[in-house]
This record gives structure tokens, sequence and C-alpha cells, in this order.
């Protein structure tokens, strides 16, 4: 009868490896059991100085809002928060929660750094006339170059942006929305934010 080979790999959490920093022998990998992140040794770089060799599951986190809802709009041409309460999808997150300053936006919960991939949507209505803006923000500070308008009448017009930002611990990422055409409040009937972990 045949005998089939196993092979074991070192696994332990990453503060287990942290506080040992073990030199791994060239081409001998270790895994963090904790965050699926694996390193392979060189031989001669002890444990925390040598990089991940695979990130292991990214992060991941997405919220949506199906009601009607009214964003109250001051000042024209100002982007605000949309002061909606987003339903977090919770069965699919990992490292990400619902925000806690703006209930609209997600958080990164991992304890470290992280590049991801934004994708962001509304369909809203002003009114005839009015111009509709909606951007992402970073800890309530708008990014620009997220910006995206549209004409706005008596029907709902969709807004979609994305983005590539690297969110440190605890960062929010948000979305803001301004009417240009006037003071006039916005209807939100949809929204959605989408949140993936990309490798850096």
């Amino acid at each position: 009868m045949s005998t089939i080979a196993q092979i074991q790999l070192r696994t332990d959490t990453a503060a287990a490896w942290t506080a040992a920093n073990p030199t791994l022998l060239s081409g001998e990998m270790g895994i963090e059991s904790d965050t699926r992140k694996i390193k392979v040794g060189t031989g001669s770089t002890a444990w925390n100085a040598l990089p991940y060799f695979l990130a292991g599951v990214h992060v991941r986190g997405q919220a949506g809002y199906t009601n009607t809802g009214t964003v109250s709009i001051v000042t024209q041409g100002t982007y605000v928060s949309t002061g909606l309460t987003a339903t977090f999808d919770a069965t699919t997150a990992y490292g990400i929660s619902l925000g806690t300053t703006d209930l609209f936006a997600l958080k990164n919960t991992t304890g470290s750094t992280q590049l991801v991939k934004v994708s962001a949507g509304i369909d809203a209505h002003a009114g005839n006339n009015q111009i509709i803006g909606m951007r992402l923000a970073k800890n309530g500070v708008g990014i620009p170059e997220t910006e995206c308008r549209s004409f706005s009448s008596s029907n709902d017009v969709p807004l979609i942006t994305n983005w590539l930002i690297n969110m440190a611990a605890n960062d929010e990422i948000s979305i803001q929305v301004a009417n240009h055409g006037g003071t006039t409040a916005l209807t939100l009937k949809r929204g959605r934010i989408v949140l993936t972990g990309h490798d850096q």
C-alpha cells in the first residue's frame, strides 16, 4: 500500500511571529494564522524585515441605502455628508466595518494601512434645472479627483465614481453630495459604497 506524504508549514499568529522574529530558511514558508498572510524566507533575513509574499485575503466591505432620504443643501456647490445611515453587509466583510463618524461610510478596522479600490454610486434628484455632484471623502475631507456631476430633472440621475485610496488604520471613506445649481435639497433614492483591497 502506498503512503501519501504530507507537508506541514510553519504557522503562528502575527503577534507570535513578530515577537519571535525567526530567520526562515531559504524558501521556507511561514503563515500568519490570524491574518492569512505568508512570508518566504531568504535564509538571512529575520521575519520582521521580510516582505509578505502573499497578502492572503484582501480587505473588503460594502454598504447600501435603499430608502428615500433627503439631504439638506445650505450653500450652492458645497459638498456635505448625506447624513443617512447605510446598511452594512457583514456577511461579506473582512477588515472593514460601517463608519462610526459618518454612517454612510466604510471604516478600515485592520489596524494597518490598506490600498483599496472604492466604488460608489447614488441615484438622486433635486428637481428641474439642478446639477447634482457626488464625490468620495476620507475622514470627512473631500477627494476632488473623485467628483462626478449630472444634470437633474424630475427623474433620478445616477452618479458613479471609482478611486484607489490608501486607508490608514481607522480611516473612513464616505460619500459627499452637492447641488451645484442651487440650494434645493437632494432626494437620494439609492446609494452604495463598495471597498476592495488591492495589491500594493
